[in-house]
């Protein structure tokens, strides 16, 4: 790693399996090499029968199984730390474990899609998503129908990101430095740890949880290397770190400390007197019980019938109570706007108003915390904010609650702001691609 300015997990050179003359089903589906030769058939004859919305699911779960396993090749628990999901281990089922949304977060995130070939799939799983919530009990006349040009272009997209590859080359560098983190002692002056605090801040905030996942779970010489890295590397990033990670920072060293672990309680204690963090240290674990109703809300938004789902874990959020513990807000104030955000296709009836309801209850400080500490790297938010349903939803969220008030640190989210107060949808999506530049760095392609 010497030899980098700074970490990287795109590489999007990749090769292109699907010829730019592959216009038709019958170009199309020979090239996809991950289905048999009796599979590629059916499709094909599926398409000359106008069959779109069967095709399209069929080759769309071929697909998203097919990525989920190649994603796994890293481990289910170095994703689960990516994805901020501390629960899942080695030995869950990635396609079980992680949601159809969040393999294709992944994926761009892992380098194994471009930023263009992440939104065509997004939008697949979305196509998918909206034949399938449709009332099968209404009369044919009314049903909408998938049409032949959203359903070759959905195949595409599959075949060239997927199905056509033998084996999607994930990216590795960052996986060799996480194996470092629990394998070795770094020294202070490592040229890994300069790469480090050269790189985005995603990764950053990925080696934190990388550092505290390992301290939680590990004994032996990996507990021992975790412990001194930790003491290493928290008090070189700690000064930007935003709350959110130093929360998660707290909230480990009460977890290991109520488990009994002493070695892992005084390690972390000293990385802690370091940066002078013991203000982040939760009193009570309420704030548990909150994060755990929060992941369960955003887990039903992020899987298929959605907008039907969602009712019951937003209602089951609002019966814990009003105030929401400062640990959590972050995560609570996630899921609330992904449920008033909704997606490409409109927002939940039902859910969408609870969530409204909520956010009356944020105060103007709340507010000012969210949008200066947590939405920088809310990547779920920001990435709603590139489709016009949420971005024309997040206008009337900025003037109803009086946003562009706010004192904002943070250009591009000022940016975001602004452009809501202008009823500029356009701006708005040019506000969400710079903060997801500053998150995770520019796409760099070779």
């Amino acid at each position: 790693m010497a030899d980098q300015t700074e970490l990287t997990l795109w590489d999007s050179a990749v090769l292109e399996v699907l010829p730019k003359s592959a216009k038709t089903p019958a170009d199309i589906v020979p090239i996809a090499r991950q289905l048999s030769s009796r599979e590629r058939k059916q499709v094909i004859e599926a398409y000359k029968a106008g069959s779109y919305e069967l095709a399209v699911n069929f080759i769309w779960q071929k697909s998203i199984t097919a990525l989920k396993r190649e994603l796994g090749t890293l481990g289910v628990q170095f994703l689960g730390e990516m994805l901020g999901r501390v629960e899942l281990t080695d030995d869950d089922d990635v396609v079980d474990s992680i949601t159809e949304r969040e393999a294709l977060r992944l994926a761009e995130e892992l380098g194994v899609v471009s930023s263009t070939e992440a939104m065509r799939l997004r939008q697949t799983h979305e196509i998918v998503g909206h034949f399938a919530r449709l009332d099968p009990t209404e009369n044919d006349d009314e049903i909408a129908e998938m049409d032949e040009t959203e359903a070759i272009r959905s195949l595409k997209a599959c075949v060239k990101n997927v199905l056509g590859k033998p084996k999607i080359e994930v990216a590795t560098k960052f996986a060799e430095f996480r194996i470092a983190l629990e394998s070795e002692t770094l020294n202070e002056k490592d040229d890994r740890i300069s790469t480090l605090l050269a790189s985005p801040y995603f990764f950053r905030k990925l080696t934190i949880s990388v550092l505290l996942s390992g301290i939680k779970a590990n004994t032996g010489a990996k507990l021992e290397n975790a412990l001194a890295n930790i003491n290493t590397i928290l008090p070189k990033v700690w000064k930007g770190l935003r709350d959110t990670e130093r929360w998660q920072v707290g909230h480990t060293y009460v977890e290991v400390y109520a488990s009994g672990k002493s070695t892992a309680t005084k390690g972390l204690k000293e990385a802690l007197l370091k940066v002078r963090g013991f203000d982040y240290v939760p009193e009570n674990l309420r704030s548990d019980t909150f994060l755990k109703a929060a992941e369960s809300l955003i887990k039903a938004h992020e899987s298929f019938n959605n907008f039907y789902n969602e009712e019951g874990p937003i209602r089951a959020l609002t019966k814990l109570g009003s105030t929401i513990p400062t640990p959590a807000f972050a995560t609570c104030a996630s899921a609330v706007l992904a449920i008033a955000l909704g997606n490409s296709y409109g927002a939940s009836f039902i859910a969408e108003p609870i969530a409204k309801d909520m956010m009356d209850g944020f105060t103007p400080d709340r507010w000012a915390y969210y949008l200066n500490q947590c939405l920088p790297g809310d990547i779920r938010i920001i990435d709603k904010l590139l489709y016009e349903g949420p971005a024309r939803r997040w206008i009337k969220l900025v003037t109803k609650y009086d946003l562009d008030h706010i004192n904002i640190k943070n250009v591009a989210v000022s940016a975001l702001i602004s452009a809501a107060g202008k009823n500029d949808v356009s701006k708005i999506g040019s506000a969400a691609i710079k903060l997801r530049e500053g998150y995770y760095g520019k796409t760099k392609t070779k």
